[in-house]
């Protein structure tokens, strides 16, 4: 994350100054705008409300900068501070949540599609009239409208993955796989796929 210089040496500055003239306090409104413009971009992302915060307080101390208040102007400066620490902050929680859900959608793009075929040739391959003793009608039925309702949820998975949009394509990626896996043992794929794997020998 990129580091964002603070204001508070100026502020302290001043205070020794004795709460600054017009022309510390419109270096101080300087800086604060230099802070929120360099950050508006990426927290309008990853931390709108907290964004919205600092711009309050910007907006106050530039009121009162043309009110001619510089003294207000000061007194704002700890609090905007304050508010800035707590939007860096949460820009970087944000981005260590995407550089996870990055991760994580990897692993899911790469397991789930091929999870979703495996299941969609169980179901082709099951017929009504001659089910294995542990899959019921009832059972094959619904696998049915759940794989298709898992079609579905992958493919907003993917359409939000290419928005760039990881963190959302992560968690419906991760319920994708969760009703593959109760699927699987629904339909009896993995005990499909023990019987049918090569035996070892010792």
């Amino acid at each position: 994350m990129k580091l964002y210089q603070a204001v508070l040496p100026l502020a302290a500055a001043m205070m020794i100054a004795g709460c600054g003239s017009r022309t510390t306090a419109q270096s101080v409104v300087g800086q604060a705008e230099g802070q929120v413009a360099n950050v508006q971009q990426e927290a309008e992302v990853t931390a709108p409300e907290e964004l919205k915060t600092v711009q309050g307080t910007l907006a106050h101390m530039k009121a009162g900068f043309e009110d001619r208040d510089y003294k207000l102007v000061v007194n704002d400066v700890p609090q905007f501070n304050a508010q800035m620490k707590t939007l860096k902050e949460a820009m970087a929680n944000k981005q260590g949540e995407a550089a996870q859900a990055m991760q994580e959608w990897s692993t899911l793009n790469a397991e789930v599609p091929k999870a979703v075929e495996e299941i969609q040739a169980r179901v082709d391959s099951l017929k009504a009239n001659a089910l294995p003793k542990d899959v019921t009608k009832d059972e094959l039925a619904t696998a049915k409208t759940d794989l298709e309702a898992m079609k579905v949820t992958w493919a907003e998975a993917t359409a939000a993955a290419s928005a760039g949009n990881t963190v959302e394509a992560a968690n419906k990626g991760r319920t994708v796989q969760t009703k593959a896996n109760e699927l699987k043992t629904t339909l009896g794929i993995n005990e499909q796929l023990a019987s049918t794997a090569p035996a070892t020998t010792g």
